[in-house]
């Protein structure tokens, strides 16, 4: 139930309403149904950063899968080749539990479906596949229950993950855009938003306790084992307490922590981010690691000299596919290609986020005519006219004015892509030589799906380094407990999602490995705190 104030003691305690959160309270109270279990979210909705995220999780090894222990064995050596040093006791588990946290969300009502064709991100390494990806339907449950999940803006659509693929991401047309708007009158929830709803469903039907606006502001910890937490000013005493409460990317200090060259922008809720895990573990002196974040390139949706419209999550916007499409391609400052701009999110918002050298200081993403008239940029449709910020130009030397690149550089630069875009294929960069990259492609273009011209006139708009959420919080064991800074387990405390350090270091293996990764060591954690043999 919704309660209007916290408890003063309770059976287990979670803090936050995530993915991991939500996994962790219904699993616990599965398993001690007897329990006392409550959930407490700092925000006056529920869902965090997992509801407006797709609502993907990447589980290998999961029932769809032809034969599941073969992927399970061929994603043990996909993510040692992927993250070299990688802990082996947390990779059997998030192995071994993938597959049962499936089963687990179904047999409590999660409607949930393959992505089949969205491959793993880094292709070319041994034991790559593809399928290993899993996402909600749209949620057309109860209202008091979609009334309580977490609104975005209105430029998020409404169809499932799935939906999306098959229609084409770039092809407007395509969409079944009555159906879109029928779901949007009627309040049914999409991706994340659906992932969340059938979490609270479930929740709720199975005797949770939540309290909304309870903000964590402490660790109870005596003699190396946790008593409870101060939430909103009041100390709730509690034997077991889980922290899913996220990351920390709107916190300036905290933000100082990470191993940046430039500032980062986030599109993490900001209103429910006051330091996340890091914060309660740093200050209940607990050890803490993986100074990186959940990378990607934004774009801004305004202008230098405009006002912000709104939050982050409603100015910025993350270029997911935009990158990868015919017809453009990204710069320096020295107006020069750096990278395969199709590569996954992580990499090329890892290289604008941690790389030094100063040319990449400014990034551009140019477009060209066929860009322009046949894809979205960013929430603005190929009907409607450039924006203020997309530097409009008729020329070469026009829009190296308007983004500040050497006009010579970016008219060599230009010319040379347009050569190799001819032969269908980047011989500097290898951009759609991976099944990724061609996957984020426009499938329906006459072409290669990720190599077109970039021919006047042209747009550009600026790239900036931005993230989805942290990785870095307390360090976990392979059941998601903590250790204080001197390496002592803390009994009964536990961390999962972006609320603990990440087991995958700098890398992101999959669609969904955030919230996959942070659901499985959520079930964990709950399992390991019931006292269930799992």
């Amino acid at each position: 139930m919704i309660k209007e104030r916290v408890p003063s003691k309770c059976d287990a305690l979670i803090i936050g309403s995530g993915g991991a959160g939500l996994v962790a309270a219904l699993t616990v109270k599965d398993l001690r149904p007897d329990w006392s279990v409550w959930l407490v979210e700092q925000s006056n909705s529920i869902g965090g950063a997992t509801s407006y995220s797709g609502g993907v999780c990447w589980l290998p090894g999961h029932r769809f899968k032809k034969d599941p222990s073969k992927d399970s064995e061929l994603a043990r050596i996909y993510l040692k080749n992927t993250y070299p040093a990688i802990d082996d006791a947390c990779l059997n588990g998030f192995l071994n539990d993938s597959p049962r946290l499936l089963d687990f969300m179904i047999s409590k009502g999660l409607q949930l479906e393959t992505l089949p064709d969205y491959p793993d991100y880094y292709q070319e390494l041994e034991g790559a596949s593809a399928g290993r990806s899993i996402s909600a339907l749209v949620y057309k449950g109860p209202k008091m229950i979609r009334s309580l999940v977490r609104r975005l803006p209105w430029f998020f659509p409404s169809f499932s993950v799935k939906e999306f693929m098959e229609w084409g991401p770039h092809r407007m047309g395509r969409w079944k855009k009555t159906v879109m708007v029928k779901r949007t009158v009627l309040g049914h929830l999409a991706m994340g938003r659906a992932f969340i709803g059938y979490l609270l469903d479930a929740c709720l039907n199975a005797g949770i306790d939540i309290a909304l606006s309870g903000k964590a502001e402490g660790l109870l910890i005596q003699n190396a084992e946790v008593t409870g937490a101060v939430v909103s000013g009041h100390r709730v005493s509690a034997p077991i307490v889980i922290m899913g409460c996220g990351g920390f990317s709107h916190h300036p200090e905290l933000m100082k922590r990470l191993a940046t060259a430039r500032p980062v922008l986030s599109v993490a809720p900001e209103e429910c981010d006051d330091g996340g895990g890091l914060s309660l573990a740093l200050n209940a002196d607990l050890k803490v690691g993986n100074p990186y974040c959940w990378w990607m390139p934004l774009m801004k949706l305004y202008g230098e000299d405009e006002k912000k419209p709104g939050p982050d999550l409603w100015a910025y916007y993350p270029t997911v596919y935009d990158r990868a499409r015919p017809g453009g391609i990204m710069v320096d400052a020295e107006g020069r290609r750096f990278t395969n701009e199709a590569a996954c999110y992580n990499t090329v918002g890892g290289i604008m986020a941690l790389n030094k050298d100063p040319s990449l200081d400014r990034i551009w993403l140019i477009w060209g005519s066929y860009y322009v008239k046949n894809y979205p940029r960013g929430i603005t449709i190929n009907l409607q006219p450039a924006k203020s910020y997309m530097n409009k130009s008729r020329s070469v030397d026009e829009l190296a004015g308007k983004i500040g690149v050497p006009a010579a550089n970016l008219k060599e630069t230009l010319e040379h892509w347009n050569e190799m875009a001819a032969r269908g294929r980047d011989d500097d960069f290898h951009r759609g030589e991976s099944a990724y990259d061609r996957f984020t492609g426009d499938r329906f273009y006459q072409g290669h799906p990720n190599i077109g011209p970039v021919e006047a006139p042209f747009q550009a708009v600026r790239l900036h380094p931005g993230c989805l959420g942290t990785k870095m919080g307390p360090v976990t064991d392979e059941f998601g407990r903590v250790q204080s800074e001197d390496g002592k387990i803390v009994s009964g405390l536990y961390a999962a999602g972006n609320a603990a350090a990440s087991l995958f270091g700098d890398t992101y293996p999959g669609a969904g490995a955030t919230l996959g990764q942070a659901c499985v060591f959520g079930f964990r954690a709950a399992y390991h705190a019931s006292g269930v043999k799992m």
